[in-house]
């Protein structure tokens, strides 16, 4: 049923009470009648119907067409003009008010109803088109990219804001002219136009351009990825075309600073460890079908340590700065050199044989001494441990190559340190394996005679309101014929290859317990603190050990929740099933778990919901640098998010000063653990 909205202009009232009647009888609704058309005008504004029926001669300041064309301006209400005039000057007159239908009286009701019923759906038809141009016209006005629309010509119809200003154009000046003006697109090798000076012959797919450059009408150039698209109608005919323009300038910039930083330590500005060895795996494989002689040698900083641990971590910076300058000043664009990690470098000479890798190698010796390190008001004697290894068709692999290299650098340090020492593959194996066997003698000499000592580090609440208890991680030592403490990471690479880790892990937990146990009889406050007890991914696998530290719990009469197993992430995901039953039976039991050097790979995310955590202890390599670089503060803040989504606190490593310790807290980690709070000291 028909309930549009009509109003009836007509200054005869029989006329237009016949009009109503006719209309009510097929259900169309009149809202009222005028006979002017000021009062037609107000009527609308009032009312708001679907359609008026306008006599064009009405007494009044303004007649019919006027009047129409102010309810057109005003509410775009359609109109229909009911008149006994056909003069042709009045119709062209009638026609700037833009009528939806022009009907002679006397009219048939026929007519009348035919005419109401077009107008009524042209209206509608009208009102969806205004509605999609501008929702049309809101999107393109809004998206994030430049829209540009052609005719046929490939002249400029449409620009939206952002189009306007990548280009530097306005849409009105822009609109006629010929898009490759507009859009001076070029490819960036070549430096030749992309859009073509006549309209382009595109077939169904569009044409694709990245990384263009785009100059600017103000002169500025930018790069974009872009597309030019045919807009096709009925019978595939082309009604022109639209350019889409993407401003990648900013992203390509970060791209390029995120590769750049993957592979460069951002310190010295050298290539990073992984990025050296990319490239020297690539170097051996070459090598090995070429008769090429290489060298690669492994560069250390003597008395490093005791410049950083007495002038601080700034001096230290700046001494690796240096040598990072004297190395790039010493060898030549065509060799590669690398940052391995904290105070030891790399360098690759290309096609560079033994007596020449020993002149580079003096070369550098020389310009580290007569440039003596300056630091504020003192001056310290700086010198280098150099080790060069051969790079031929018979070297070994990538692991075999640094570690020969590091073996032969090893040699200078422990010769005195400002010494070359040049080794083949054959050689740096032979003292690499002996040295093991040295210390797979001693790790075992150490577990009968009781030799390895734990040291204690305090891993201490960020935030002391919130009532966190404090930890200590606890640390294994091996003491020497000599009475010389040795750190773990002289044995544990050892004891790792050939399989001794559990020997030491079960060392670890039985003289921890009772360690706690000691410090509970002379009522220490240590023993208020939790112990944090590190464990292999070999242990791990053994099926028995939990059962062991089980029964030295019972033995002892221990409270288990004062005690955290930590776990590395890489042997918690290698073993995934196993490390979810051993950490399970213990929680069990209230002992609590660790996942240690979380986030070096960011692999492990997925896995957490599988591991019953307690702590995240974020690994130490982003927490050094995290008061410098953006990305890796990035880094620590998400894993502290996770950690904080799914319920476990976090454990910030390597927090060396005060900086480190100041974005710690404005990111909220839970603990920290470093020399700026405390360094590892004996436990008993």
């Amino acid at each position: 049923m028909s309930k549009e909205k009509i109003l009836i202009v007509e200054d005869e009232k029989v006329i237009a009470l016949d009009i109503q009647r006719r209309l009510e009888r097929y259900d169309y609704t009149v809202v009222g009648m005028a006979g002017e058309g000021e009062e037609a005008v107000a009527i609308v504004a009032e009312t708001r119907p679907d359609l008026v029926l306008m006599d064009i001669e009405l007494p009044g300041s303004i007649n019919g067409i006027e009047a129409a064309k102010r309810i057109r301006a005003a509410h775009g209400t359609p109109v229909i003009f009911l008149t006994a005039y056909s003069e042709p000057s009045l119709i062209e007159q009638a026609k700037a008010a833009e009528p939806f239908g022009y009907i002679l009286k006397p009219f048939k009701e026929r007519e009348l109803l035919t005419t109401i019923d077009i107008a009524l759906y042209k209206s509608s038809m009208d009102r969806k088109l205004r509605r999609q141009e501008q929702l049309f016209s809101a999107i393109l006005h809004s998206i994030n990219e430049g829209i540009v629309a052609t005719d046929t010509e490939f002249r400029v119809s449409f620009l939206n804001p952002i189009a306007e200003e990548l280009c530097g154009w306005t849409e009105e000046a822009a609109r006629g002219r010929h898009a490759a003006e507009i859009i001076p697109v070029t490819d960036p090798e070549s430096r030749r136009p992309i859009l073509p000076n006549a309209p382009p012959i595109l077939a169904d797919r569009p044409l694709l351009f990245t990384e263009a450059h785009l100059r600017s009408q103000n002169g500025t150039t930018v790069l974009v990825d872009g597309s030019v698209t045919r807009i096709r109608e009925e019978a595939n005919a082309s009604e022109g075309f639209v350019i889409t323009l993407r401003d990648i300038t900013e992203i390509k910039r970060m791209s390029e600073t995120i590769s750049y930083q993957a592979s460069h330590d951002i310190l010295t500005g050298l290539a990073n460890r992984d990025e050296f060895g990319f490239r020297l795996n690539a170097v051996l494989q070459e090598a090995r079908n070429s008769s090429a002689t290489h060298a690669l040698l492994f560069l250390d900083i003597d008395r490093f340590k005791a410049v950083n641990d007495t002038l601080g971590g700034l001096a230290g910076d700046e001494l690796l700065r240096q040598c990072a300058g004297h190395i790039q000043a010493n060898v030549s664009r065509h060799d590669l050199s690398a940052r391995i990690g904290g105070d030891e470098f790399a360098i690759l000479l290309m096609d560079c044989d033994v007596e020449n890798s020993r002149n580079v190698a003096q070369r550098l010796q020389e310009a580290v001494q007569e440039r003596k390190f300056e630091w504020q008001t003192g001056v310290f004697p700086v010198s280098l441990s150099i080790g060069i290894v051969p790079v031929t068709r018979e070297s070994g692999d990538l692991q075999t190559m640094l570690a020969a290299a590091t073996d032969a650098c090893n040699i200078s340090k422990q010769e005195g340190g400002n010494r070359i020492t040049h080794l083949s593959v054959r050689d740096a194996v032979f003292q690499k394996h002996r040295g093991e066997m040295d210390w797979i003698s001693k790790i075992n000499r150490a577990v009968e005679e009781n030799r390895f000592v734990l040291y204690r580090q305090l891993i201490a609440p960020i935030d002391p309101t919130r009532g966190l208890e404090v930890k200590h991680e606890l640390l294994i030592r091996l003491v020497n014929d000599d009475g010389s403490i040795s750190s773990p990471g002289e044995f544990i690479p050892a004891a790792e290859r050939y399989s001794l880790m559990p020997l030491i892990d079960r060392w670890v937990i039985k003289n921890s317990f009772e360690g706690y146990r000691e410090l509970l009889a002379r009522k220490s406050p240590l023993a208020n603190g939790i112990f944090c007890i590190n464990l292999s991914g070999p242990s791990i696998l053994d099926e028995e050990l939990s059962e062991y530290i089980l029964s030295e719990t019972k033995r002892l009469g221990l409270d288990p929740s004062r005690f955290d197993f930590e776990i590395t992430e890489t042997a918690a995901i290698q073993n995934l099933a196993s490390a979810s039953r051993f950490m399970k039976r213990l929680k069990d039991e209230g002992f609590t778990f660790a996942l240690d050097d979380f986030g070096s790979g960011f692999s492990s995310f997925g896995y957490l919901k599988n591991l019953p955590v307690d702590y995240l202890k974020i690994d130490g390599s982003l927490v050094q640098g995290i008061e410098d670089s953006d990305i890796q503060f990035t880094m620590v803040k998400s894993i502290n998010m996770v950690g904080q989504v799914m319920g476990i606190k976090t454990i910030a490593e390597f927090v060396k000063n005060e900086a480190i310790l100041s974005k710690l807290v404005e990111i909220g980690v839970d603990y920290a653990q470093g020399y700026q709070l405390a360094r590892p000291e004996p436990l008993l």
